[in-house]
């Protein structure tokens, strides 16, 4: 079963504050889901990451990120599971703004989805509820 796997999954998952998170991952580990992400995910999931780690506000470490250091080895362990597909939208996100009312990174997620044939979605954001070629998948 192939599943695109949102950044709130991963980032529940490495907070370890959803079980069915840490549920979804190990389907993917145990070779039950085939896993994929974008760089969207990538992006959200590293700045959650580093907000979660050093617990600043976003203007507090935009003006420290030169002072950290940060081992980010789990979340590249973590990336490692999935399949990291390409964008490929371009200014073609409009219409899945336009059309699902989604917000530019969730609509570049479900335009990743579309070009690349991937119909069930990891996540626990219900926004995704609106586009209509989506199955959500929630455990």
């Amino acid at each position: 079963m192939e599943v695109f796997f949102d950044s709130n999954v991963l980032l529940y998952h490495l907070a370890d504050t959803k079980e069915e998170a840490t549920e979804l991952i190990g389907r993917v580990e145990n070779g039950e889901i085939a896993g994929f992400i974008n760089d969207i995910v990538v992006s959200e999931v590293v700045y959650g990451y580093i907000r979660a780690v050093t617990d600043l506000s976003p203007s507090k470490l935009k003006k420290k990120i030169v002072q950290i250091e940060m081992d980010f080895t789990l979340i590249e362990e973590l990336f490692g599971l999935f399949e990291i597909l390409p964008l490929r939208t371009g200014v073609g996100v409009i219409e899945f703004v336009t059309n699902y009312k989604l917000l530019p990174n969730d609509a570049l997620i479900a335009a990743t989805c579309k070009h690349y044939g991937i119909k069930k979605i990891a996540t626990f954001d219900e926004d995704f509820e609106r586009v209509d070629f989506l199955e959500m998948v929630k455990s």
